[in-house]
């Protein structure tokens, strides 16, 4: 059943593989996460209802698919997906210049970091950070930044 033995390193999780994302139409998500946001498709399941967009090291990649009706997750509504740049202002100018709608323009966080929020055509909010310290900045400079009742996108809230 698990824990009889010590496991070391076997055992552990050791990444985001995917992350999924319902569309209410496979071709137009695919052009969009494609064309418009530059991702590659890495695997073609359209005959499976089930695509993979990303990097082909298969780590963090997203995947597209098409809900029944009676699927709990439906398009729409926040994915919790965030992507990173280099370059934010860029990412913003070219995907403003491709007609995606912005619900959160880049904006300088508390945290440090910039942060910014679009809707795909089925209305899933995805964002978009740079943020090129995040990994060397200590928590305790964190923690004193004082963002103490602030929330990240109104809804994960720091008490």
């Amino acid at each position: 059943m698990g824990g009889e033995l010590e496991y070391g390193e076997v055992g552990k999780l050791t990444g985001v593989w995917i992350a999924s994302i319902p569309v209410s139409d496979m071709d137009a998500g695919l052009d969009f996460y494609s064309d418009v946001l530059g991702l590659k498709l890495v695997l073609d399941g359209r005959e499976n209802n089930w695509v993979e967009l990303g990097s082909p090291d298969l780590l963090g990649n997203i995947a597209l698919y098409e809900p029944s009706p009676f699927d709990r997750r439906q398009p729409g509504g926040p994915t919790g997906i965030v992507f990173r740049t280099e370059s934010i202002y860029d990412v913003h100018k070219r995907l403003v210049d491709s007609d995606v709608r912005f619900t959160l323009k880049p904006e300088r966080q508390e945290w440090g970091g910039l942060l910014a929020a679009f809707l795909d055509p089925d209305g899933n909010e995805l964002s978009v950070m740079e943020d090129p310290e995040h990994y060397t900045r200590s928590i305790a400079e964190d923690a004193s930044l004082n963002i103490g009742g602030k929330c990240f996108m109104d809804r994960n809230c720091i008490e």
